[in-house]
């Protein structure tokens, strides 16, 4: 008897946004994903747009992934500059037969003329792949993100560029006599765009009014007044405004990417040489050794590693259990066996137990937590505990996992070896 052709595997993507509905769409996906038997992605694409979007959406944007993993997807964050072509490319190289996209936002006629819908741009990119646009259900009320931020916050770039502004004024007034008005522009605009790569997008703009006004009272005849004598100069006001506010918002994203570009570099390096110490290391007490000094190296924190005994009391492991609960121990204890038995980040920096100046990461493994990571931060305001949070807390979660993974694969070994 002739066998038919071998169904082929059914594969879907789902495309994950900052938007609450998102949730929505994951749990969507996920059910016929079930009905299917079906594997699937869910997948976020980081544009210069996404890094322009506040905190607490690209937290969103997080939250939403860490929903499709545990609802088994495979999740991954693309990086470019094309939504629609990141998307399709990573569709074609997995064999996806079907995505899944929300409906998007209903926008204005004016809005579509100028910028295209990345929806509409997979429809027309797909080929052969079904698209499949729905609607995510909404978020439940208990489902919105909040950014838990450090206790205290750094001052932002206002300073630093206000001193550009006084030393770019400063060097007009010396050139004043032998300088025509545009060289004096042209001062100014450099001084807006070393204000926005090294403060940001808030201190160039404000750099960007306070030179037109400067530049109008001290050097505009008349001068030391705000009134104009000839009308063409009200135009210059207006063009040296808006290319400064252009100069600053291409600076500023330029800035946005070296600084992705640095820290996912920053977690990749982290990630190696965790992975390198972990695979020559043997036994349980190693392994958390390990795992304890690398990752008090990586966040700037004293960290110690907890793991059940025989009776389910979480036991310190490795590192100085002194150095990091020295106040409050039977609550942090709590904290900590609530982080071991949900699975979840909890602590300082999360929006679980946010109070708590402890952060604990469960080791999570295929049958549930293995034990629970406590880190203690020895300066809340150093570079690596101001990252923004869907950073910070990603980075532990890839650690925490490759620990997890060595442990169990340790003790599967030990399981085996004991067998008769």
């Amino acid at each position: 008897m002739t066998e038919g052709p071998k169904p082929q595997t059914t594969r879907l993507l789902v495309g994950v946004g900052p938007s609450l509905s998102s949730a929505g769409l994951v749990r969507a996906t996920q059910k016929i994903a079930a009905s299917r038997q079906a594997a699937w992605f869910a997948v976020y694409v980081e544009n210069p747009r996404m890094l322009r979007l506040p905190e607490a959406d690209r937290l969103q944007a997080v939250q939403n992934l860490r929903l499709a993993e545990q609802l088994g997807a495979e999740t991954l964050t693309l990086r470019g500059q094309d939504i629609a072509a990141e998307i399709i490319n990573f569709a074609r190289q997995r064999q996806v037969s079907m995505i899944l996209l929300g409906k998007p936002a209903t926008r204005p006629g004016w809005h579509e003329l100028f910028f295209r819908s990345p929806v509409d741009d997979l429809v027309r990119q797909s080929g052969d792949i079904e698209i499949r646009v729905i609607t995510g259900a909404p978020a439940e009320p208990g489902e919105a993100v909040r950014v838990a931020a450090p206790k205290t916050h750094r001052l932002p770039g206002y300073e630093l560029g206000l001193v550009y502004f006084i030393l770019a004024t400063g060097l007009c007034f010396l050139i004043y006599p032998y300088f025509d008005l545009p060289n004096l522009i042209m001062v100014y605009l450099l001084a807006v765009m070393l204000t926005a790569v090294h403060c940001g997008r808030g201190p160039a703009l404000l750099n960007s009014l306070l030179s037109v006004l400067a530049f109008d009272f001290c050097f505009v005849p008349p001068r030391w007044s705000f009134s104009v004598e000839d009308a063409k100069y009200v135009i210059t006001f207006a063009v040296m405004f808006l290319i400064s506010v252009v100069i600053s918002h291409l600076a500023s994203l330029i800035r946005r990417q070296a600084e992705a570009a640095r820290l996912h570099e920053r977690q990749t390096a982290a990630m190696l040489a965790l992975s390198r110490q972990l695979v020559g290391i043997r036994g349980v007490p190693g392994i958390l050794q390990a795992a304890v000094e690398q990752i008090s190296q990586i966040f700037e924190c004293q960290a110690v590693a907890l793991l059940p005994d025989e009776q389910g009391k979480l036991k310190a492991e490795a590192g100085d259990l002194s150095e990091v609960f020295y106040q409050d121990i039977l609550k942090e204890m709590g904290v900590a066996r609530s982080a071991f038995e949900t699975g979840r980040l909890t602590g300082w920096g999360t929006q679980n137990l946010p109070d708590s100046p402890i952060l604990y990461a469960p080791l999570q493994a295929t049958g549930g937590s293995l034990g629970v990571l406590a880190l203690r931060p020895k300066d809340p305001q150093s570079e690596q505990w101001l990252l923004p949070e869907q950073l910070r807390l990603r980075l532990l979660e890839s650690l925490t996992k490759q620990v997890a993974l060595a442990l169990e694969v340790e003790r599967l070994g030990e399981t085996a070896a004991k067998a008769p």
